[in-house]
């Protein structure tokens, strides 16, 4: 038996349906600096957990984006949707408030991009 597919999957001509409010996208960067690593695994950890707590905290889509077999170093992405940039903005601004905060990562740089 086929699915059915619905009608909320088709494109539609014009946009976004009903001229909906815009999708304001905002994405940030964290470069983190990890000096109680002790090898990879460690490392995984201090990632994990840190990715977990913020998703967990602001709802937002996270995930080790660089630096992947460097063990004192991580590269943390961070994504999150709103109708609002200013909301996006201050959404990803929190976030490095609580990135900096961590007492097991030392936060390098910390850039946010809305599109």
């Amino acid at each position: 038996m086929r699915p059915m597919r619905s009608s909320r999957c088709r494109p539609r001509q014009g946009g976004l349906a009903g001229g909906g409010a815009a999708i304001i996208i905002g994405v940030a960067r964290a470069e983190l600096s990890l000096p109680g690593a002790r090898g990879l695994k460690d490392k995984r950890r201090l990632v994990r957990s840190l990715v977990e707590r913020a998703q967990h905290r602001f709802r937002v889509s996270a995930a080790e984006v660089d630096h992947h077999d460097t063990w004192r170093r991580a590269a943390v992405g961070f994504a999150c949707v709103s109708t609002s940039t200013q909301h996006a903005h201050e959404i990803l601004s929190e976030i490095a408030n609580f990135v900096e905060h961590q007492h097991d990562v030392v936060l390098m740089d910390f850039q946010i991009e809305i599109r």
